[in-house]
């Protein structure tokens, strides 16, 4: 086994040793019992983590279940129901030593079985709902058995015994312990959750909770409670009996229900409500991992010319574009998102160097000139898709406004409905069209990776070998350093030496938490977490 350095283990780095224990963060109750609401805006998905995994079950992770690992705001390393792993020195096995005292909400043991159970319901082949089962395609056997060519038995994540979980990858992966913050290595219980039964997770008999709380009740459409895990190892440190999770669509309706008293958390609110409070008052801004970009068409003229690209990108006036849109957006020239950390340092991964390009009205005239449309003459009509929202629509409008009167050139504007939005994007039916990506775990790889040339993500046709190699590199060192510098190739690669993808903001959350709520901290993806938060007399 190799040593570990004192960086690498708070940053779960892919290095071989054993990790010893530490004990998980939690702020101790100031006051015994109470209860709070919490609304939001967002009721997609379900709860099952082996299902559609999407935004219900996010929120109700953070309180109900434990996974192996997670990280907090620092990207330090904080053991949930492992207390110690291993990794072989060929970097293929990981093993995870669970803790004894974990145990589900109905005084059972929390098992390697049930890690497991979530992993082979999400690669079961007739399960459609798996949203995730590609971030399984690493250990061995998953993707096979996934897509119908391989066997369950051949799978590598295997329950050792109760205690101890083991995955076998069919190459290195340096950020896999990262990827444990997927809903699809969380547990499930085995025989309780299962897929011939796709409402278990609505029944609280069934959708038993390893966290600080567990379901109480599900009302589709409306919302769920948790009540305090009274099993839970940590529960001294628990200080609320309840909390209920509301859906409420309309921000004007989250707002006054937050003034009302009727509720004590709000998520996702008008940029306008960082005039009307204050820390003090309940203003938490949740710093996301989001970047949205401009993706062009690789395979239409004359966006396959990186000239007309780099044009594009420099002739843009960001913060322009964020006074129109609103204070809750940024302006960026960074693909990978503002927010998102270094994987060797407590800096932001985009401080590690040089912005990335700078913007120039002067020099994108001269890029498009150069690419023989001079001051725009002869430059064909671009379509520009984006999905039919208020925001998104101010946007484009500015985009569309910025290009006419720098390049002189002419972009049609074509709102869609989501669902039409996301199928051309997936089909490559657009010249210009508005993406976005918001990060699933703590890592730069999260947004790189979806443009390496065999990736279902790839959706405007990068195919770059320099590209995929940085990639690759990343993936295979161990050595945490290179690894960086790799990604930090990549990105250049993809923006700044070719504007395969042309940043423009990046995307903050407005909150407000009612403040006689206390211990309230925040992950390493900044969204705040509640299972330690209690209530001042």
């Amino acid at each position: 086994m190799k040593k570990i350095s004192r960086r690498e283990f708070l940053r779960g780095a892919a290095a071989s040793s054993v990790i010893a224990l530490v004990t998980p963060l939690g702020v101790n109750a100031e006051s015994a019992g109470g209860e709070i609401t919490i609304a939001t805006v967002s009721s997609t998905g379900g709860l099952d983590p082996a299902g559609f995994a999407l935004d219900m079950w996010t929120e109700y992770a953070k309180l109900c279940t434990d996974g192996l690992v997670s990280y907090d705001s620092d990207g330090s390393i904080i053991y949930e129901s492992a207390e110690s792993y291993e990794i072989s020195d060929d970097n293929l096995v990981w093993t995870f030593h669970l803790r004894e005292d974990a145990k589900w909400s109905d005084g059972s043991a929390v098992t390697a079985a049930d890690f497991v159970n979530t992993i082979q319901r999400a690669l079961d082949p007739n399960n459609g709902n798996a949203i995730y089962a590609n971030m399984l395609y690493n250990i061995v056997g998953a993707e096979e058995y996934n897509t119908g060519d391989g066997s369950l038995d051949d799978v590598m994540a295997v329950a050792v015994d109760d205690y101890t979980l083991q995955f076998t990858l069919d190459q290195p992966c340096s950020y896999f312990l990262k990827m444990m913050s997927m809903p699809v290595f969380y547990p499930s219980k085995a025989g309780l959750a299962t897929n011939d039964n796709e409402s278990w997770y609505k029944d609280p008999s069934t959708s038993l909770g390893n966290g600080a709380f567990c379901l109480e009740s599900y009302t589709e459409g409306v919302g769920y409670s948790v009540v305090k895990n009274e099993y839970y190892y940590q529960a001294d440190k628990v200080g609320l009996d309840r909390i209920t999770v509301q859906f409420i669509s309309d921000q004007t309706a989250l707002l006054s229900a937050y003034q009302t008293g009727e509720v004590n958390v709000v998520t996702g609110l008008p940029d306008y409500v960082q005039d009307q409070y204050t820390e003090e008052t309940g203003l938490f801004i949740w710093t996301m991992l989001t970047s949205k970009f401009i993706l062009p068409n690789l395979s239409v003229a004359p966006l396959d010319d990186e000239r007309v690209r780099e044009a594009i990108a420099l002739a843009l006036n960001r913060e322009e574009i964020c006074s129109v849109i609103g204070s809750d957006y940024i302006a960026s020239v960074n693909y990978v998102a503002e927010y998102m950390l270094s994987t060797i340092s407590d800096e932001y991964f985009k401080d590690e160097q040089d912005p990335l390009f700078t913007e120039d009205e002067e020099r994108a005239k001269e890029l498009l000139s150069e690419a023989g449309y001079p001051d725009g003459e002869g430059f064909p009509t671009l379509t520009y898709k984006y999905p039919n929202s208020e925001k998104d629509s101010l946007m484009a409008q500015a985009i569309q406004a910025q290009l006419k009167s720098v390049l002189n050139i002419d972009i049609e504007l074509v709102g869609e409905e989501d669902e039409v939005y996301a199928q051309e994007k997936k089909d490559g039916s657009y010249e210009l069209i508005r993406h976005s990506w918001t990060a699933d775990y703590n890592d730069p790889i999260n947004f790189l990776n979806l443009y390496t040339s065999d990736s279902t993500s790839n959706y405007n046709g990068v195919a770059d070998e320099d590209f995929d190699t940085a990639i690759s590199n990343s993936d295979l060192t161990t050595d945490v350093e290179e690894r960086n510098q790799y990604l930090h190739d990549a990105q250049n690669i993809l923006v700044s030496d070719n504007f395969y993808v042309i940043p423009v903001v990046t995307q903050v959350y407005i909150c407000l938490i009612d403040p006689s709520i206390t211990g309230v901290t925040t992950n390493d993806k900044g969204e705040p977490m509640y299972r330690f938060a209690a209530l001042n007399a």
